[in-house]
């Protein structure tokens, strides 16, 4: 992660303690930043917190806490080993280990359960968490190119499966959200992705299904 990224991190997390430190935010950036790059990511990188930090600044008016958001953003991949069902449990551990004593349990309480809600195993309840979740899957909207290559870079980080086991992980992630309503639960991101990720997603699984046939 670059200096700009740094800056922006320092902000959002002074303004969120209730006692600031600038030594101990420096570590938990640079140790943040160090886990983002740790080899064998491809897909949750730096790149994709920057990717959702740009989702939130153009959604911004329609959060209720954009703070908490943004922490809960900068912190909801931290911790991705890949094929593990806890990375987002693991992730707010990481979080609450950082941030006791220097900002409010009901700060962490929320940013924690913004960050497991990207589980995308329950459904969110309040405004932000569903803002949350959408902002997490927006990339499934994006050109099909790009989608393409978010595809190939998540097949990356599962190396030791075969392209059938990655099928078919995929096909059953991917059904479980095509089963929704709709894709995206706020009404900003319906309007900007729903169409397009619906395409992006109904071309996939018929590749999957190719490969499981």
């Amino acid at each position: 992660m670059n200096l700009q990224d740094k800056q922006r991190f320092k902000q959002i997390w002074k303004t969120l303690c209730i006692e600031y430190r600038e030594d101990h935010c420096d570590r938990v950036f640079d140790e943040l930043s160090d886990l983002y790059s740790s080899p064998g990511r491809h897909y949750h990188t730096d790149a994709h917190i920057r990717h959702c930090l740009n989702e939130l600044d153009n959604a911004v008016a329609t959060a209720s806490s954009p703070a908490r958001i943004e922490m809960a953003i900068w912190c909801h991949d931290v911790i991705y080993i890949p094929g593990d069902p806890d990375n987002e449990l693991k992730s707010a551990a990481w979080f609450k280990s950082h941030a006791t004593t220097h900002m409010s349990a009901s700060n962490i309480e929320t940013i924690s359960n913004l960050i497991t809600i990207t589980e995308h195993r329950d459904n969110p309840t309040t405004h932000d968490e569903k803002l949350m979740v959408d902002i997490d899957l927006s990339s499934l909207g994006l050109s099909i190119e790009q989608f393409k290559t978010d595809g190939q870079r998540v097949r990356l980080e599962l190396p030791e499966l075969s392209d059938k086991e990655f099928a078919q992980g995929q096909q059953k992630f991917l059904e479980s959200l095509m089963q929704r309503p709709t894709l995206y639960c706020t009404d900003y991101f319906q309007k900007q992705y729903e169409a397009a990720a619906q395409s992006n997603i109904a071309q996939l699984l018929k590749q999957y299904r190719s490969i499981l046939d």
